[in-house]
């Protein structure tokens, strides 16, 4: 399982769309109830985005003919309040932070008495997710797909070593206790592991154990590092002992045949694409040579810590929103609503990708396989992953080579984890300084 920070959509080919447009989707425009959009009367709708990750105009226009879509594309560098402000697009495609900040400032519409006008059906989202959306009470965005985590794990080792089964709603803490307690010794070509994660960068996992806990790196509003405290020293040497115990196999390699996981030789793996792994594991493997059926099942998590029925290990990368500024929000609303609906989702649901669909009519198995373990806990969108706030020029990369420098001393014992703390809280801090000065001086 090759680790990445998250991958693109493939965009639909022509031919598929029309494919399912002839099949699936009504030939008839359908408006809002408060639409004034008229038949035959020529619309231009002006959508944001940094990605393309999701729609694509051939879709929508199967349902609306007679509306132009304008795409404007943010480099994702510029200051995006600035940007809207110029360009006045009516949608806005944003990840969980923007749509945090910009809803917070008012700068988006409220969608709820558009829903309740409608009679919207929301019943079928991903529970949790409109509640997780609202900023103080309201609704400003829709979201059609999501990335979350999930433990597969392998039936049959855990019956062979008599260990007892994942559940859903286990933390980092009990997922890496558990893998403890398989065999460690043996050829790591050829031995059982506990655990499949990628350990190539240290990174990797003491973010995803962070991210599951609430913990930020910085406050960004003082700009101020936070990673020398208790709490983030308990995450570090949480994932150090898990380390160095020798029950995680941390390989970062392309294929199926040298996946241990899906090779049979890793108990577990906390698989950050879910949907990914899911293909993965169900794709015919007949071909490589060494490669027995085992049984998986999946489990809901890792789950936060302070409330077993939520994650914060949730990625959302195209929340559909309508700026409050926008003169056009009849229309807006009807593509917000359409990429959102449960057509949509059931064209996606035969050609998913590495994300679920938030509509869940369509996403109930895979192959066989429930993915019931997708939708389990409520999603905490308070502190997501991958993501800086506006504005905030944080350099990721020079943090995960200072991370990986000082926990590999830890690990050497060069150094106490007490010193590289107080190492990553200086370090850190003057690369977000520089970063922040670099900027002002641009301005």
């Amino acid at each position: 399982m090759k680790r990445t920070i998250l991958k693109k959509s493939v965009i639909v080919s022509l031919s598929f769309m029309l494919l399912a447009i002839s099949a699936g989707f009504s030939q008839d425009p359908k408006a809002s109830a408060n639409s004034n959009t008229q038949v035959n009367t020529k619309q231009t709708l002006k959508v944001l985005y940094e990605d393309k990750y999701y729609f694509d105009e051939n879709l929508f226009k199967s349902q609306f003919p007679d509306t132009q879509i304008q795409e404007v594309k943010w480099d994702g560098k510029s200051d995006l309040k600035a940007f809207i402000a110029k360009q006045s697009p009516d949608v806005v495609m944003l990840n969980t932070l923007e749509y945090k900040q910009m809803s917070k400032e008012n700068q988006l519409a409220e969608l709820g008495q558009l829903i309740k006008s409608d009679n919207y059906n929301t019943a079928t989202l991903y529970p949790g997710l409109l509640d997780a959306l609202k900023v103080n009470g309201k609704l400003y965005g829709l979201s059609p797909r999501f990335n979350t985590e999930s433990l597969f794990y392998n039936v049959d080792l855990f019956k062979k070593y008599n260990v007892p089964l994942p559940k859903d709603g286990m933390t980092w803490e009990e997922i890496l206790k558990l893998s403890a307690k398989f065999p460690t010794k043996g050829n790591k070509d050829t031995r059982i592991w506990g655990l499949h994660y990628p350990l190539d960068n240290y990174t990797y996992l003491i973010n995803d154990i962070a991210t599951s806990e609430g913990l930020t790196r910085y406050n960004p509003d003082t700009l101020k590092v936070t990673m020398n405290t208790a709490a983030w020293k308990r995450v570090f040497s949480m994932a150090i002992t898990a380390i160095k115990s020798n029950t995680i196999e941390g390989s970062n390699k392309s294929g199926y045949d040298v996946d241990p996981f899906l090779m049979g030789r890793a108990a577990m793996t906390v698989s950050t694409t879910s949907m990914n792994t899911l293909k993965g594991v169900t794709a015919n493997k007949s071909a490589i040579a060494k490669y027995k059926p085992f049984t998986v099942k999946i489990a809901a998590g890792p789950a936060d810590p302070k409330n077993r029925n939520m994650t914060r290990n949730i990625h959302l990368d195209s929340i559909f929103a309508i700026p409050a500024s926008s003169s056009n929000k009849d229309l807006a609303w009807d593509f917000v609503k359409f990429y959102n609906g449960a057509d949509f989702a059931k064209f996606k649901s035969e050609m998913l990708s590495d994300y679920s669909l938030s509509r869940m009519d369509y996403s109930k198995e895979y192959k066989g396989f429930s993915m019931e373990a997708f939708y389990k806990l409520k999603p905490n969108l308070e502190t997501p992953p991958y993501f800086n706030p506006i504005g905030i020029p944080f350099n990721n990369a020079q943090y995960s080579l200072i991370l990986q420098s000082e926990v590999e001393q830890v690990i050497s014992n060069k150094k106490t984890l007490d010193k590289a703390l107080a190492s990553i809280q200086t370090q850190v801090q003057k690369s977000l300084d520089e970063a922040v000065k670099k900027q002002k001086a641009k301005k």
